[in-house]
């Protein structure tokens, strides 16, 4: 990871020369001990430190001595050097807290980084569990069940929509209501504000209203019955026109144009379907449903059973558990891939099997019932309708019953009958024989399945054995298969709605009233105009109420359709349900586990977005810190600026101040070390040499010994501040400062920076620190001869006494 912000901690001393505050780092310690050994007038400069601090006293003298004036100018210059401190030590503690929170912020980062990680990982493996869970659904999905779903839910949105429509239009017409109430109201205010109105005008008026109740309490339409109306077959080239279900016929009728035996009989045409005024439902021929199925075996019996009435022969019986074993053959058949052959026992089909499919289904035991036969009939495929479907039925058992091959097959089998009926039958049987009937539709070949059972109540079955019977004189699985019977279609008609003529009369009667207000608003004045248009609105209400009663019979009556529809849908859904209720326990369960592991990942994706979230909130907040540090520094680098420059201005004061009395700097006594007889006389800060604090020697050979020398020789009052500590905390970004505590050519170092100074119950300025520089010319000298460079030994004890660690530079690491 990136370091930064790195602070560093180094150990100062602080010694006092002069007024000016000084540092040196450990290290000094040997140079200044090396020094002290090979000066030989170190002993000198301790016998002569009494004359250096009397000197000092002098200096502070001269600063008491300032005048008002000056002294307010050294206070002014203070305040500002004291805020300065105050706004660094500010700026110190925000960069120090701000780092702090940078530093957690970072040490977080590794976290959310794992979080995101462990919530990608998550997500990906919950989305390869749903893709295994659909896959579990798509392999467990009964074949058209998810089809029968769909039709079932969309009819069900069709419903709703429907109900919405309603909603609508009830609200649409309540409106309309209260229009016409408004408009009645605007009516009978401006009737009472016209003259009196002309009585001819008020009984038209009567009349009008009257006229409009009429129509508004009369049914536009009424249901009319129209008498059945079926077709007799046409010829074998030209058939007749079935349109609608009141021309459907209900029997079979023998077309009588010599094509018996015509073994071509399924190109025969004495029907022929048209939609013109087909008004029955729509189908799916190659997904019919199981009432669907019921509806078009229901027709087929009727047809069957009024043949064998014109011959004599007792009705074929169809119910539920016929149907259902219908079904079972069809399921037989789709089983072993039959589709243009009949069901043969034995053959193409194992007893077993049909035992299994079709008799179990009903009961275990089917003793005293049997297979007699079976017909099949073939569908266009083009049959879109209820009506177009039982067309194509009548069409095929016409064919079977009067057109058949040689040996009349279809039709022995229809009729079931006894040799004199019909001449040779082979599935006639002379005893007592009732006779079931069951119909199917196998869509995998487009064929009608006609299957023909027979109970013989008086015959023995099975190797000699008598079938019981119950008192009804049935065997028990008969009586099983005569529950719930079905009857056989009837044409009785159809109703259809149509235009009331009451509702036409009321219409004509309220078009005359309203011609006879019409003119008697002629003869009105101008005064009766506002009348005539609030009346005019009122019938644009009215109006509007009709055609929005209207718009909700509407709605009503497409809702009653969609709820028929619905039920439809929901009654094909319970029936492939039924069909296959094993297999949709498990693809209801894979359907629960696809959803429920659906919601899980759902879940981890938010998870993971709000990882990712977090860990993009932590890096912006990262940034904004690292920023923020930045700024501070910056802010610091300006406040170090504005103190030197305030310092520099405190010193000035200070100078001026100091020198206001000369004769005590010109004297060439014991209180002056150089005897140069005066004060410096520059009281600027540009004698600080270019040379580093260690360094012994003026590089520059610019020795200061010429020169007064009260501004670096300690007072008595400042020795006692040599073993006062000094605490410093350097940040990084500022001048390094490991080995030495004054920056080289300045005058205001930087060493003052991120400073706390603490001495005896005092506080000691950066601005102190920075008013002094670590140069040889500016160490303590003796008053004796030396050659340039020397150190005195007043200097070689600061050195020293800083060397010993009393104050120390606190930092921080980041990592």
């Amino acid at each position: 990871m990136r370091k930064d912000y790195h602070d560093q901690k180094n150990h100062y001393k602080m010694y006092k020369a002069g007024k000016n505050w000084l540092f040196a780092g450990i290290g000094v310690i040997t140079l200044a001990s090396t020094v002290a050994m090979t000066t030989p007038n170190a002993h000198s400069a301790e016998l002569n430190n009494d004359t250096n601090l009397s000197s000092a006293q002098k200096d502070e003298q001269k600063v008491t001595s300032a005048t008002p004036a000056q002294q307010a100018a050294i206070d002014d210059a203070q305040k500002d050097v004291d805020q300065d401190n105050a706004d660094i030590a500010q700026n110190q503690k925000d960069t120090a807290d701000e780092q702090d929170n940078h530093d957690t912020l970072a040490n977080q980062t590794a976290g959310k980084q794992s979080n995101v990680d462990q919530a990608q990982d998550a997500a990906n493996k919950a989305k390869d569990q749903v893709a295994k869970d659909q896959v579990a659904v798509d392999d467990a999905a009964p074949a058209g069940y998810q089809d029968k779903e769909d039709a079932e839910q969309q009819a069900q949105n069709n419903t709703d929509k429907a109900q919405d429509a309603v909603n609508q239009a009830t609200t649409d017409r309540n409106q309309a209501q209260k229009d016409v109430a408004n408009g009645s109201d605007k009516a009978d205010q401006a009737k009472t504000a016209k003259d009196d109105a002309a009585k001819n005008k008020t009984d038209a008026q009567e009349q009008a209203d009257a006229a409009k109740n009429k129509v508004d309490n009369t049914n536009k339409t009424t249901k009319v019955h129209h008498d059945a109306t079926p077709v007799k077959p046409g010829t074998y080239d030209k058939g007749n026109v079935i349109d609608s279900e009141a021309s459907l016929p209900d029997t079979l009728l023998d077309p009588k144009d010599g094509h018996t035996y015509d073994v071509a009989y399924y190109g025969s045409s004495w029907y022929v379907y048209d939609s013109k005024n087909d008004k029955s439902k729509k189908i799916d021929i190659n997904n019919l449903t199981q009432n669907q199925i019921n509806e078009l075996g229901q027709y087929a019996l009727g047809l069957i059973n009024s043949l064998r009435k014109q011959y004599g022969l007792s009705p074929m019986i169809m119910s539920d558990n016929t149907q259902k074993m219908a079904a079972g053959d069809i399921a037989i058949r789709n089983k072993n891939g039959i589709t243009d052959d009949h069901s043969l026992i034995g053959n193409n089909i194992s007893q077993a099997d049909w035992n299994k499919y079709t008799f179990d289904s009903i009961a275990g035991n089917h003793d005293g019932t049997k297979f007699a036969a079976q017909n099949l009939g073939f569908f266009f495929r083009t049959e879109d309708t209820m009506l177009a479907a039982k067309v194509s039925v009548l069409q095929m058992l016409t064919a079977m019953a009067f057109d058949d091959g040689p040996g009349n097959y279809h039709r022995q089998a229809i009729l079931m009958n006894p040799n004199s009926v019909d001449g040779h039958n082979i599935y006639s049987d002379e005893e007592d024989v009732t006779y079931y009937f069951g119909y199917g539709h196998q869509s995998s070949g487009n064929e009608s399945i006609f299957d023909f059972w027979k109970e013989n109540n008086s015959n023995v079955w099975n190797g000699g054995i008598a079938v019981s019977t119950g008192s009804d004189g049935h065997s028990s699985f008969a009586s099983e298969l005569m529950k719930h019977q079905k009857t056989g279609y009837t044409n009785n008609g159809t109703d259809t709605i149509e235009t009331n003529p009451a509702y036409t009369n009321a219409v004509n009667d309220y078009n005359q009233a309203l011609a006879q207000l019409n003119s008697a608003n002629k003869a009105y004045n101008q005064a009766n105009d506002a009348y005539n248009n609030t009346t005019n609105n009122l019938n644009d209400a009215k109006t509007n109420l009709a055609n929005a009663t209207t718009k909700l019979e509407t709605a009503k009556s497409n809702l009653n359709d969609a709820k028929t529809k619905l039920a439809d849908a929901k009654q094909a859904l319970a029936d492939v349900t039924a069909q296959y209720a094993d297999q949709l326990s498990a693809y209801n369960q894979a359907k629960a586990a696809l959803k429920n592991d659906q919601a899980k990942a759902k879940q981890l994706n938010q998870n993971l977005a709000n990882a990712k979230k977090a860990l993009a909130d932590n890096q912006s907040s990262i940034a904004t810190s690292e920023a923020k540090i930045a700024q501070l520094q910056d802010q610091l680098k300006d406040l170090q600026a504005k103190l030197a420059k305030d310092e520099k201005n405190l010193a000035d004061a200070k100078a001026v101040a100091e020198n206001n009395d000369n004769s005590d700097d010109t004297n060439t006594g014991d209180d002056d070390i150089d005897n140069n007889g005066s004060d410096d006389t520059n009281t600027s800060d540009d004698d600080t040499n270019t040379n580093n604090s260690e360094d012994t020697s003026d590089t520059n050979n610019n020795s200061d010994s010429n020169n007064h020398s009260d501004d670096v020789v300690p007072s008595q009052s400042d020795t006692k501040d040599l073993n006062n500590t000094v605490d410093i905390t350097e940040n990084t970004q500022n001048n390094n400062v490991e080995n030495t505590a004054v920056t080289n050519n300045t005058k205001s170092s930087p060493v003052t920076q991120n400073v706390v100074y603490k001495t005896n119950n005092q506080t000691v300025t950066p601005a102190q620190v920075a008013a002094s520089t670590f140069n040889q010319s500016q160490l303590p000298q003796t008053g004796e001869s030396q050659q340039n460079g020397k150190m005195s030994i007043i200097g070689l004890i600061g050195l020293a006494l800083s060397s010993l660690g009393l104050a120390k530079l606190f930092g921080r690491k980041h990592v």
